[in-house]
């Protein structure tokens, strides 16, 4: 029987439901000279023959204190087991009160080796140990996450479906321009987006030092991030995915997402919108709709597994 692996990555959402419960056993990978820590986690008594991957976004805070997480997706796979890869860098000690630390406080071992490309070959690395222990495979995450889960579903052959929330644009750089349009003053923008491209410029150029962080952020996630090329990702995607975009969103440049799915001619990629929510799903009375996303994912899924 060939395995099925479904892949959904989600954001900054987070785990309080199973916080650090006798349940949460530390295991550790060793791959390419580097240790890889992840936990597994049981929904329920019973063995599982299907697991949930999730998909922390990029706050400096370790995927064991991320209380909203499991609590906000698991609901998605009641009976999965859980799976979470932490980053590397980081241990239980970082945002152990359930927030995420300051850049004056991150671990400098983490900002200067975090890495989306990195990301996306630990969780191959764990899912390649794990696959045989289970039946289905559900990654969910998004944001930064969902740039991970392009390079995952492009890279390997034994995803089943793979689902991306709120990925922004084709390329990073116009999402952060976005932003800065959206959250910058009004008499700042100017100097603010001029003084943001003279930064891509010299990142692009590997003109940072490994010493220098940037909103949190080492020279080598800034070059990967600016020069990731989302549409090429998703082109060479050879399995059913689903990109999902909330329109309200101020983080990253919601209509450059639906632009991109436009250009992509890979009748494995499916889009859908959601009008009126921002990053964290809340629409403008900040009402949460997570149900509502939840629900979607769910049904898309049973589709394309039926």
């Amino acid at each position: 029987m060939k395995l099925k692996i479904v892949a959904f990555l989600f954001s900054i959402y987070s785990l309080n439901a199973f916080a650090q419960g006798d349940n949460w056993q530390k295991q550790t990978l060793l791959h390419e000279g580097k240790k890889v820590d992840y936990y597994v986690i049981k929904q329920q008594a019973l063995n599982s023959n299907d697991l949930l991957v999730l998909l922390q976004g990029s706050d400096c805070i370790s995927v064991t204190n991320n209380p909203n997480m499991v609590k906000n997706f698991a609901i998605a796979f009641p009976k999965n087991d859980i799976l979470l890869v932490e980053k590397t860098g980081l241990t239980r000690q970082v945002g152990i009160d359930g927030n995420p630390v300051s850049e004056e406080n991150c671990p400098v071992e983490y900002m200067s080796q975090d890495s989306p490309l990195e990301r996306a070959d630990n969780y191959i690395a764990v899912l390649q140990q794990l696959k045989n222990d289970y039946r289905n495979i559900i990654l969910l995450g998004g944001s930064e996450g969902a740039t991970v889960t392009n390079l995952i579903a492009s890279k390997v052959d034994f995803i089943t479906a793979s689902v991306a929330i709120n990925v922004g644009g084709q390329f990073f750089i116009n999402d952060v321009l976005y932003s800065i349009k959206n959250n910058t003053p009004a008499d700042e923008v100017d100097n603010s987006i001029e003084g943001f491209k003279q930064f891509a410029e010299a990142v692009k150029q590997k003109q940072l030092r490994k010493d220098q962080f940037v909103s949190g952020h080492g020279a080598m996630w800034w070059y990967e991030m600016l020069t990731i090329d989302n549409l090429k990702l998703i082109q060479s995607i050879k399995t059913p995915h689903l990109v999902i975009q909330t329109m309200a969103d101020t983080n990253v440049d919601a209509y450059a997402t639906e632009k991109m799915i436009q250009k992509n001619h890979n009748t494995n990629v499916s889009f859908k919108q959601y009008q009126g929510l921002d990053h964290f799903f809340q629409d403008n009375k900040g009402q949460l709709h997570t149900k509502e996303i939840i629900r979607d994912i769910q049904s898309w899924y049973q589709t394309i597994n039926n």
